[in-house]
């Protein structure tokens, strides 16, 4: 690596737990109950810049409120 590039050419890490496998309800596990995934531990693809902030923040609180009614 030497350095940053322009703009819009990052992205946040792919690769990770499959969409497929996730209530989005409740961020839980489709494959194993109890099980809670959140931010970049998904596989979501995204350019930086506040996006995979956002997506961390939103499954965490979705996660959170889940496993506090669980």
């Amino acid at each position: 690596m030497s350095g940053k590039t322009t703009f819009k050419e990052e992205f946040v890490t792919c690769g990770g737990v499959s969409l497929k496998e996730v209530d989005f309800k409740t961020m839980e596990s489709r494959i194993c109950p109890g099980l809670y995934f959140a931010g970049e531990v998904l596989d979501i693809d995204g350019v930086t810049g506040g996006f995979n902030f956002q997506s961390a923040w939103t499954t965490a609180w979705i996660a959170a409120g889940a496993m506090g009614r669980a």
